[in-house]
């Protein structure tokens, strides 16, 4: 079950670990873990189990680091009867034990680092958390270092910037962001652009689908309220591109063969991440093309049932945007996977993101939805597995200097799931959960069901 206080040792005997330090599989190991850390690895063989520990069997199975969602939405509603569950058990029962919030949404600006705060003590459920604070959405600012100094004075773990932004205040934000040593991350301001976002600082960007302005020439000088861009940009997109037919990869490669080289090349010299969130484009396509199956899902039912009925009304968001342009949806989904494929080869850290929370896109579930759409699109099992495991271990480490998971190995936090078979096999292998740890604390496979359980659930 629920193994809170974490005052005994656990170790996991006779198993077989995916250590995610190289791409190899480790067999009939035992691992112990101390508190919230993993205190020795070693054969089982040659690994004295301490007296005290609580012993699980791992005879046959796979243990592999805790997933990370690096890029996440949480909202303050969680904690009301909104959702029929709470995400944040959502995440945990998916395997998923570290989450980077991208903005909080709330009547409180502050309480994502309460939650923070009541996860690591443990009298909360959940995964670890980083959070940004307040958005930094649209010009004018008015006082740009005063709102940067703000979320940095509360405690905030990065600074969040949006599309909106001028060159002005992106300038000073980021300027104040790099004097703190606040980590920043975020969309493309629309008037800035890649190669000087990255100039002034940014270190991190916040979505794949970011990068598709940069193969458009629009007049970055345009003086717009937030909701004009949108339409400005697909208006002249598509005197460039054709966006509402079918992505050509062989055509589009030949004629914007410059543009992706600078958008590479601008990347790799700042050392730049990016976020995935490719499942954006998936759960679009699902809502606009298939919603009676997508409502269908089994996950589905934790939606918040007001959201569900703005689905089945056709008034939700997405369908309200893409109407009457619905082959746009299409066309976007292939060029952000053809997109997501030239990143990868051109070695461009990549950083697993869902933007779950928000519009559909499930906490937990969209994790598994994204390693897919990475497996489906040529990476490894190992590959992709490492954007949600060291390389997003690596991103904290940037933004905090304690990027301390990832990995199974001594002194790591013990963020760890045990599964019944080899994830670098069959990557739908990690959805098939025996049980999880979360920083010390570990939830078997029935405690998982437990906090996830529906109301009224006959299960």
């Amino acid at each position: 079950m629920f193994a809170d206080a974490r005052e005994d040792p656990i170790a996991f005997v006779h198993v077989n670990v995916v250590p995610m330090t190289s791409e190899t599989i480790l067999y009939d190991q035992t691992v112990v873990v101390e508190g919230d850390q993993i205190v020795e690895v070693g054969p089982s063989s040659d690994v004295e189990v301490p007296k005290s520990a609580v012993v699980i069997d791992g005879q046959g199975s796979y243990l592999m680091p805790g997933l990370a969602d690096m890029h996440m939405h949480t909202n303050q509603n969680w904690d009301s009867d909104v959702w029929p569950v709470t995400p944040l058990a959502l995440y945990l029962a998916n395997g998923v034990t570290t989450i980077r919030d991208f903005g909080p949404e709330g009547d409180t600006l502050t309480y994502a680092l309460q939650w923070r705060d009541e996860i690591q003590v443990g009298t909360r459920v959940g995964p670890t958390i980083y959070a940004s604070g307040k958005i930094l959405f649209a010009s004018p600012l008015g006082d740009p270092v005063g709102e940067v100094d703000m979320n940095h004075h509360l405690g905030f773990d990065f600074l969040k910037l949006y599309s909106y932004l001028s060159l002005d205040d992106t300038r000073a934000a980021l300027t104040t962001a790099s004097r703190l040593g606040m980590y920043s991350a975020g969309h493309i301001p629309y008037p800035v652009g890649l190669d000087q976002v990255l100039i002034y600082g940014m270190d991190e960007i916040a979505h794949i689908e970011e990068l598709m302005p940069e193969f458009i020439d629009f007049d970055r000088k345009q003086q717009m309220a937030p909701d004009e861009w949108l339409g400005y940009l697909i208006q002249t997109g598509s005197t460039q591109i054709d966006l509402f037919n079918a992505f050509n990869e062989a055509t589009f490669s030949v004629d914007h063969a410059d543009a992706l080289e600078a958008i590479l090349t601008s990347l790799k010299l700042h050392g730049a991440p990016v976020c995935t969130t490719l499942v954006i484009d998936d759960v679009i396509h699902h809502k606009l093309f298939d919603l009676p199956g997508f409502l269908n899902r089994p996950e589905a039912a934790y939606l918040p049932a007001a959201y569900q009925d703005s689905l089945r009304s056709g008034t939700e968001k997405h369908q309200v945007l893409f109407k009457g342009i619905e082959s746009l949806a299409i066309y976007k989904y292939d060029f952000d996977q053809w997109l997501l494929r030239q990143l990868h080869e051109a070695d461009i850290p990549l950083l697993l993101g869902t933007d779950s929370g928000i519009l559909a896109i499930m906490p937990g579930f969209a994790v598994h939805d994204e390693l897919q759409i990475m497996v489906a699109n040529g990476f490894s099992p190992y590959e992709a597995i490492a954007t949600s495991t060291i390389n997003a271990a690596n991103a904290v480490e940037n933004m905090l200097g304690e990027g301390n998971f990832g990995r199974v190995a001594v002194g790591m936090r013990a963020d760890l799931l045990l599964i019944h078979d080899n994830p670098l096999e069959d990557i739908t292998a990690i959805q098939d959960l025996q049980g999880v740890m979360a920083a010390g604390r570990w939830f078997s496979a029935e405690a998982l069901a437990e906090i996830i359980a529906l109301p009224n659930s006959t299960e």
